[in-house]
């Protein structure tokens, strides 16, 4: 029975994303999944705790030691009739001494590779190709805070290379533009530019800001040695802010950089959800959950009494930033409910304290 449901390829399963991406497709126990990782023993947790998922056969590892590296999925593609390819994995943080080498280039390389592959043996049996890519994408940082506009999804970062290469959060929003941008040219030109040819599977680009939520990829064996800023970067960013304990802001709560948001698990949901979409449906879609700061999160954690939360920071007033349209997130995706910021906040912080680190 199990090799009878459509076949999904999910880059990125160990991570953040990807881990709660894997859960809801193994949960609506309709599709299997081909999860790449860089080793198996980076997935051991995962093996563990989804044995009888891989012993049904809905669930398979295989091991790829860098999607970054040329063919990396050529023989994945071969060997496999795969419907579906999520596609997350790519480098998240903004400190760098070389942004280029360590976020372009991986971020673009990978993605580049991801379609080449599809491109060169994936046309028979796919459907449809998903990149998880970022508001980081769409947003004109020169700009910000651009009080009262509203971005949609056809605009795009205009960042350059050169501006890239000054600083980690730059590099960071030129991987995210120019991977994205590489899997829209790619797919609507295809591998050779002299002669242009449109893929036949469909592409979908999600773009959300910054992506709050419970870390369910971590155990208590595989909890970072150090601490809370060995989690994943925006994990690490609300618990840090929350806690007082960014310098920017001690020891009151910090105000986050970018205050429009999205949970975890509304993520996983649209990036699920566009499995669902129609087979000529190409999609570029802006998501968000609202525009927050940190201490619009903490009232049920301050009721609570929990002890050790950073002095009052302040609150979040929406006209003094721009918003991000969601029509195509409740249109097309069908995501009108989102997951409020309290909520995210608790879960977050009860999950990391569960690890032991709070």
């Amino acid at each position: 029975m199990a090799a009878t449901k459509p076949l999904v390829l999910l880059t990125g399963a160990t991570g953040f994303v990807g881990a709660h991406v894997l859960d809801q497709l193994l949960g609506l126990a309709k599709y299997r999944v081909l999860a790449p990782v860089r080793s198996t023993n980076k997935a051991k947790y995962f093996l563990d705790k989804y044995a009888k998922e891989i012993s049904a056969g809905t669930l398979t590892f295989v091991t790829n030691s860098d999607l970054s590296a040329p063919h990396a999925l050529d023989s994945t593609l071969k060997d496999n009739e795969i419907s579906y390819i999520i596609h997350l994995a790519s480098p998240y943080f903004t400190t760098s001494s070389n942004p280029i080498e360590e976020l372009v280039k991986p971020a673009v390389n990978a993605t580049r590779n991801v379609l080449l592959s599809a491109l060169t043996y994936g046309e028979s049996d796919l459907k449809r190709l998903t990149v998880l890519s970022s508001f980081a994408s769409v947003v004109d940082l020169s700009k910000n805070p651009r009080a009262g506009y509203k971005y949609h999804s056809d605009e795009w970062d205009p960042i350059t290379e050169e501006q890239a290469a000054e600083n980690g959060v730059l590099g960071y929003h030129a991987s995210k533009t120019f991977a994205e941008r590489e899997a829209w040219k790619l797919h609507d030109s295809g591998i050779d530019a002299t002669n242009p040819q449109k893929a036949k599977f469909a592409l979908t680009t999600l773009c959300p800001p910054m992506i709050y939520g419970p870390p369910i990829h971590y155990s208590a064996e595989s909890v970072p040695k150090d601490g809370i800023s060995g989690l994943n970067t925006s994990t690490a960013r609300l618990i840090n802010g929350i806690l007082g304990k960014d310098p920017l802001f001690a020891p009151k709560v910090a105000t986050p950089g970018l205050p429009a948001w999205i949970d975890v698990r509304d993520i996983a949901k649209a990036l699920v959800s566009t499995l669902e979409l129609a087979d000529d449906d190409n999609e570029r879609v802006i998501l968000s959950g609202g525009v927050a700061y940190y201490e619009d999160g903490l009232k049920g954690l301050r009721a609570r009494g929990v002890q050790g939360l950073g002095e009052t920071g302040a609150l979040v007033n929406p006209d003094n930033h721009f918003s991000l349209d969601r029509s195509k997130q409740e249109d097309v995706l069908g995501l009108k409910e989102t997951i409020p910021f309290q909520k995210t906040v608790e879960d977050t912080y009860d999950a990391v304290k569960a690890l032991g680190l709070l």
